[in-house]
């Protein structure tokens, strides 16, 4: 008689994923989609770092996350009609090998201020392409009922690029080796992300130049306007995405005064406050793995809500930081400040660990509840223009913010940016749970 095995920790059971990860398309679009991320989290740091050096300059962050923001103003309608017309296999592997070409021009250039953000246009721009054509070729690789999980694991493994593309490889590598040796990992990476990308099953059909003439020829803006005319007839997708808007302009304003935040309220280089933040990825672990259950329990509407007025919490602790780290020294818990080692530096640094946990908490709560509703709801030959859409907005919509934020903390500091972010997020946050009471009735749609 065989003596039953004990269940040991199995990975794919705590992140959710193990039936999903079974399936042989899903998974690899789910490696490309870490891959490609990886790198273009580290390319994204690596490029911010040295154009903002150690000056902790809003001005120049600010500037730096707008060359990244504009392409989509441009190219956001006409990515989105491309990803819906060619194959999406296709796609995937154009963009990643795209950014692997310019990984090798970074190693051949003089990287002065000028070039480097040339580059952040060119990787922001192969963006409006390569991210609606993961979110759109979901729904074709999932069932409707995993919609929810397998938006959650992508983004958990998102957090998990996230991670490596900036601790591991863009913060540890320009410390130790330089960039030149950082660029030319990312463009292995790409490399491999583009061959998974283009050999997905049922999305790898080959994209003939007459398909292309015909994306292009057939003009963009009829099929554009026709798709953001049916995500504004559908209420509950239309709320998702932008609260989604919403909360990702918010998170750009934040990472605009992040250099100067560290500088004023930490005492810290603009380089190490990756390391500070790094608690934020417990926070998007536990929003990831709490969407599916939130969402059944309240509804997606509700917890897309709720996570966004968590995130609006976060901005606030963030701007008070002097007042909360006062309060804990002089309540002394635990005696953690007397006889404990943790001074108000420390105390600041441990309330900003803190609030990043429920920025991550928030803001992944937020994403992955609006992505799964509108991959429910909206017709799926519709999707890469809806979501490329969405680009168009979060970027059109953190343009003027990052703009005044940038200026407006160089003068009075990042704390008043921070805290007038968080009061103007409350305010929407009330909108927003107002307007997600009435999705329920509407949820029983054509497309629900």
């Amino acid at each position: 008689m065989t003596e039953a095995r004990p269940a040991g920790f199995n990975f794919w059971t705590v992140i959710g994923g193990r039936s999903l990860l079974e399936g042989p398309r899903f998974r690899r679009l789910w490696e490309q989609h870490i891959l490609g991320q990886m790198g273009q989290y580290a390319i994204n740091y690596a490029l911010l770092i040295l154009v903002v050096g150690n000056t902790g300059s809003s001005i120049r962050a600010g500037l730096f996350i707008i060359a990244f923001t504009l392409p989509s103003a441009t190219l956001g309608p006409i990515s989105g009609v491309i990803v819906d017309r060619l194959a999406r296999g296709f796609v995937l592997g154009a963009t990643n090998l795209a950014r692997m070409l310019l990984c090798i021009g970074l190693l051949l250039s003089t990287k002065s201020d000028a070039i480097l953000y040339l580059f952040a246009v060119a990787f922001s721009s192969l963006a409006q392409f390569n991210s609606p054509a993961v979110a759109a070729a979901l729904p074709h690789v999932v069932r409707q009922e995993e919609l929810t999980a397998a938006n959650s694991l992508l983004n958990l493994g998102g957090l998990f690029a996230e991670a490596i593309g900036i601790v591991a490889l863009a913060a540890l590598m320009l410390k130790t080796v330089g960039a030149d040796p950082l660029f030319i990992v990312l463009a292995c990476l790409f490399a491999v992300a583009a061959f998974l990308g283009a050999t997905i099953r049922d999305l790898s059909e080959r994209a003939t130049g007459r398909q292309l003439q015909r994306a292009v020829r057939d003009g963009v803006r009829t099929p554009f306007a026709r798709a953001w005319q049916t995500l504004r007839r559908d209420a509950a997708a239309y709320l998702a995405l932008i609260v989604s808007v919403v909360s990702t302009a918010a998170l750009l304003v934040g990472v605009a005064v992040l250099p100067l935040y560290a500088k004023e309220e930490l005492g810290v280089s603009a380089e190490n406050i990756v390391f500070i933040f790094a608690p934020g990825a417990i926070g998007i672990f536990f929003g990831l793995r709490s969407v599916s259950a939130l969402s059944r329990f309240i509804g997606k509407p509700r917890a897309q809500a709720f996570g966004f007025a968590v995130f609006a919490l976060s901005l606030l602790l963030f701007g008070l930081v002097a007042s909360e780290a006062s309060l804990l020294v002089s309540r002394n818990p635990l005696g953690i400040a007397d006889p404990g080692p943790l001074d108000d530096r420390g105390a600041r640094i441990a309330v900003t660990m803190f609030a990043a946990i429920l920025t991550g908490f928030g803001s992944s709560l937020t994403n992955v509840a609006s992505r799964a509703i509108i991959n429910e709801r909206i017709p799926l030959e519709m999707q890469g223009r809806v979501f490329a859409a969405q680009n168009v907005l979060t970027n059109l919509a953190s343009v003027a913010p990052l703009l005044v934020a940038g200026a407006f903390a160089e003068v009075v500091g990042s704390r008043p940016v921070l805290i007038g972010a968080a009061l103007v997020m409350s305010l929407f946050v009330g909108w927003a749970a107002l307007r997600a009471s009435s999705v329920p009735a509407m949820a029983r749609g054509l497309h629900a």
